[in-house]
């Protein structure tokens, strides 16, 4: 297999990259012959090190660099110095490998986590340059991550996201382009109202430009073109949020009556929800997911990408729980959507903008829920508080949405009779 590898500070994947389906970024490492003239004792080492990590390398992969950080950590513990964090040590080998530096010359940071089991490092180079390096859960190939595959579609589309440098399929290990520390959500804490109002107008011009790659998705073959917010996909997910929220959270058992109603009532709404022609979304088009890079929005986390209603990242970004909107931002930048949609397109008449504000409600409830639910698993599941304060504020506007829709009499009860009442206990204890 011909090796492909972009020279440090190229991105693999650009615009003018192959198609997603063609994607071929396979890594070669040291050879076995190389790797088998260690001393055995040093490669058992590495076996046992990694093992510690759930990651077992093939012989392939018992290459010097590894092998001299691994080594280093064992005799900085022999001579007494702090012990150095084994997968930052596999992180910085990674890098020095790539950059074709000694591993003691990469500093390697780990960054604040999100809701995913992935795990994200800074690095910074000897001449300070910096790359994020990000660390998956399990092996992958290269040529048909959805990473990868989406990077590589959103380029080719020509959106703002983290270019890839290299990618390290055996290892889970990411070479990413570094855009800060400064999301969205942090940005506006302090943003003028006027900058608050541009920088929504910018993101609601990303969905628009997203939506707009649909057609590129589907001739390229994304796997984002093979993907949609299809019913069961709907459902799943409001079950997910009955599951985590009523049961885990709040530790309660409604009434199998009750149960019964509520689930017909989630498949209602997916099913309606799923019946509106699609185009291509983010899936979870919030103010954590953009971030504000040098005086523009980049988007993150688009893994995920897939068809589903227009509505889907309108909802998304201006129901996110993260951040407080006011009202009348909220409605000038559904209107600014609209009018852009109209000026594009034909097909988005009156009478298809008005349809859209009830489409909107009722993504905007499903997507609420859907977060509350996301909130609970990863408090009563996973034992992670951060997300506490949003649950309350996610319901909250549920619960306005649900009124402005006046329909769904068992969710209605539900918040009438348990959530809110659980909620309060909750804040009281």
């Amino acid at each position: 297999m011909k090796e492909q590898r972009s020279r440090p500070g190229r991105p693999l994947f650009t615009h003018r990259f192959s198609p997603p389906g063609a994607l071929r970024t396979d890594i070669s490492f040291a050879s076995l012959s190389k790797a088998s003239s260690l001393p055995r004792a040093r490669q058992l080492l590495v076996e046992r090190i990694l093992a510690l990590d759930r990651r077992c390398l093939c012989a392939a992969h018992r290459d010097p660099v590894y092998c001299h950080a691994i080594m280093a950590d064992q005799n900085e513990r022999r001579e007494g110095e702090p012990t150095v964090d084994r997968i930052e040590d596999v992180v910085r080998a990674y890098a020095a490998r790539v950059f074709g530096l000694p591993a003691s010359a990469v500093r390697a940071r780990r960054l604040a986590g999100d809701a995913s089991m992935r795990q994200y490092f800074r690095i910074v180079l000897p001449d300070e340059r910096r790359y994020v390096v990000a660390r998956y859960p399990e092996p992958f190939d290269p040529a048909t991550h959805p990473y990868c595959d989406v990077t590589a579609l959103f380029l080719k589309a020509g959106l703002p996201v983290p270019s890839i440098f290299d990618a390290d399929g055996e290892q889970a290990l990411m070479l990413l382009e570094d855009l800060g520390d400064v999301r969205l959500q942090d940005w506006l804490a302090t943003a003028e109202p006027e900058a608050r109002r541009s920088a929504y107008r910018e993101a609601i011009r990303l969905i628009l430009r997203i939506q707009d790659a649909t057609r590129l998705a589907q001739e390229c073959g994304s796997v984002a073109a093979r993907l949609a917010f299809d019913v069961e996909k709907l459902d799943g997910e409001l079950r997910f949020f009955f599951t985590n929220f009523f049961e885990k959270y709040l530790d309660l058992s409604l009434e199998a009556e009750h149960r019964e109603r509520l689930h017909e009532e989630f498949r209602e709404i997916a099913a309606e929800l799923a019946a509106i022609p699609r185009v291509l979304t983010h899936r979870d088009f919030h103010s954590r997911n953009l971030m504000w890079h040098r005086g523009q929005l980049y988007i993150i986390d688009h893994q995920d990408a897939r068809l589903g209603p227009p509505s889907y990242d309108v909802a998304s970004l201006l129901g996110d729980p993260y951040v407080e909107l006011e009202d009348a931002l909220i409605e000038e930048m559904v209107a600014f959507f609209l009018e852009e949609k109209a000026r594009a397109d034909a097909a988005w008449s009156s009478a298809r903008c008005r349809a859209f504000r009830g489409e909107l409600d009722l993504m905007l409830l499903q997507r609420l829920l859907k977060a509350t639910g996301t909130y609970a698993y990863q408090t009563a599941v996973l034992g992670n508080s951060v997300y506490i304060p949003y649950i309350p504020r996610a319901l909250q506007r549920a619960a306005r949405v649900l009124s402005r829709l006046g329909r769904f009499p068992a969710l209605q009860r539900a918040f009438e009779e348990v959530i809110v009442p659980a909620l309060a206990e909750k804040v009281r204890t």
